[in-house]
């Protein structure tokens, strides 16, 4: 079975430059993500000392990864707590209804 996806094509504005995304995402969706990555690149080029394209996409590429990571990290740190609150919690409700 062939399963065609619509594709849908926007035109974003990144660092003053368009470029022309095609994706199976909502175009909305595609707009937001390129409006992200252009704050967060308008944010790295004030901030660093060179003004080179490539040099401002790798630094923020670094950033937005370190920021991924952190927060993968936070959320398995997150989800390891609650396995052992729910397993405490069911070892505490299997002694209560052990019968005595």
């Amino acid at each position: 079975m062939l399963v065609l996806s619509a594709e849908n094509k926007v035109v974003v504005r990144i660092l003053g430059e368009d470029y022309p995304i095609t994706g199976s995402d909502d175009p909305a969706y595609i707009s937001r993500v390129a409006k992200y990555v252009d704050s967060r690149m308008q944010e790295v080029a004030r901030l660093s000392r060179s003004q080179a394209r490539d040099k401002i996409a790798i630094l923020t590429a670094l950033s937005l990864a370190s920021e991924l990571l952190e927060r993968t990290d936070n959320l398995e740190q997150n989800s390891s707590k609650q396995s052992s609150s729910l397993e405490g919690l069911l070892a505490q409700l299997d002694q209560a209804l052990e019968p005595h």
